[in-house]
């Protein structure tokens, strides 16, 4: 085995053996997906983003629209798209994503599609209807592997079904299992969410954004929403 081959295994590993154990570990979480994006998956990744016809547009202008404040949010109408983000983004500790740590000399286009998905994180799980939980997480990790192909999620997916088999489900959680075959299936069926431009819908109902991307029913039904008083 190649030395650099089984540096880059040896650190993986670490991770993978963190996360297992606690699922929340956000820094081996970052430090895992930072490792992935350096990965010849992640390039091809990275190729098929930029060839999407849907998504070239808003790279080729390298899109970046009005983001409000919290307060400016919170004041827009109740089921809006910018209320249910600044909501969420308060119960969800109203702390932003760190930048993605990229490669010194990484193109232009590739900064922006990391940067794009990392800052539209919270509003995916808003859109989608995935809450700040660790299942929501898992929910998550799953619609990336659908319409990203990133590898890290793929391994913070293999990470929390690890974790469930191991230590079992959480007390009042939604089965992780469930979480994920949810995010799956939504990632497939959606419309592709990097190329939205949801900065010039901040005042639309989640209701039209979500009909708009094919996923209202889905939403509807998720295992979120049954017996959940979530909002989203």
């Amino acid at each position: 085995m190649r030395p650099t081959l089984r540096r880059q295994l040896l650190h993986l590993a670490t991770d993978l053996s963190a996360l297992v154990q606690n699922p929340d570990d956000l820094g081996h979480g970052f430090d895992l997906l930072t490792r992935s994006y350096s990965t010849p998956v992640a390039d091809a990744a990275r190729a098929s983003l930029r060839s999407c016809g849907a998504i070239a547009p808003l790279l080729r202008e390298r899109y970046w629209g009005h983001w409000p404040s919290q307060t400016a949010l919170l004041a827009m109408p109740s089921g809006s798209l910018g209320h249910g983000y600044a909501s969420w983004f308060a119960n969800a500790g109203g702390k932003p994503l760190p930048d993605p740590q990229l490669a010194e000399g990484t193109d232009g286009d590739d900064i922006w599609l990391h940067q794009r998905v990392r800052h539209t994180h919270d509003l995916w799980h808003v859109v989608c209807g995935c809450p700040p939980t660790p299942a929501g997480e898992a929910a998550l990790s799953a619609i990336n592997v659908m319409q990203l192909r990133w590898p890290g999620s793929a391994m913070l997916l293999g990470a929390d079904l690890l974790h469930r088999c191991l230590e079992g489900p959480i007390p009042g959680e939604v089965d992780v299992g469930q979480a994920v075959a949810y995010g799956l299936e939504l990632g497939r069926t959606c419309k592709p969410l990097l190329a939205q431009r949801w900065e010039e819908g901040w005042q639309r109902p989640l209701a039209e954004w979500r009909e708009q991307l094919g996923i209202a029913n889905l939403v509807e039904h998720s295992p979120f929403t049954e017996g959940s008083t979530n909002p989203l």
